[in-house]
């Protein structure tokens, strides 16, 4: 992943405001953040003082935290916001279709060519599909116990070959298992064949 964007900021008054451009001219992600740790995020196209939709935060939350911009590529950003130990939430921009994702929890590992996210859900590693959230493959092993997936898990990446690569921790003895595991780009059909 590629290092997080300082972003061009400016402060005045106990109020951060900070744009983190895209390459597209005018597109990009905006964030207004009083001292306190209270922000407003959201993405602009045009000015970024007030051609701005505001994210709307994830449940559970009442405020979004500072946030971490990523652009994974020169037009597609990754907005996460840390809510605690275990806890991470992220947005995902594609500046070119102006569109945002859902907020996504606990993201691990992003297929920029695909649109593919690995994340973990309770006790199984699942790929979703960033903007529809479709699930794509849900993988579940014997984790150590007492460790949440994303401890669990001690590496993880998508390969060009559209595979995702993992190593992770097995059993009570926390035995490191090595995984290559082939990752569709769409979800598998459930249930009965289409109609003719």
């Amino acid at each position: 992943m590629p290092p997080a964007d300082p972003g061009a900021c400016s402060h005045d008054g106990g109020l951060t405001f900070c744009i983190y451009r895209s390459l597209l001219p005018s597109v990009g992600i905006v964030a207004s953040c009083r001292d306190d740790g209270y922000c407003r995020v959201g993405h602009y196209y045009g000015n970024p003082s007030s051609d701005v939709v505001w994210f709307t935060p994830p449940s559970g939350l009442t405020t979004l935290p500072e946030p971490h911009v990523f652009w994974l590529t020169s037009t597609l950003a990754q907005v996460r916001f840390h809510c605690g130990p275990e806890c991470s939430w992220s947005y995902f921009y594609d500046a070119i279709r102006r569109r945002l994702s859902e907020p996504r929890r606990l993201v691990m590992a992003v297929d920029t060519k695909r649109l593919l996210v690995a994340m973990a859900e309770e006790r199984a590693l699942v790929v979703r599909q960033v903007f529809s959230g479709r699930l794509v493959v849900r993988i579940e092993r014997d984790w150590t116990p007492g460790l949440w997936v994303g401890a669990a898990i001690t590496e993880l990446q998508f390969n060009p070959d559209g595979r995702l690569s993992f190593t992770w921790l097995g059993g009570r003895e926390r035995v490191p298992v090595t995984e290559r595991v082939s990752v569709p780009s769409v979800p598998a059909l459930t249930g009965p064949p289409p109609q003719k």
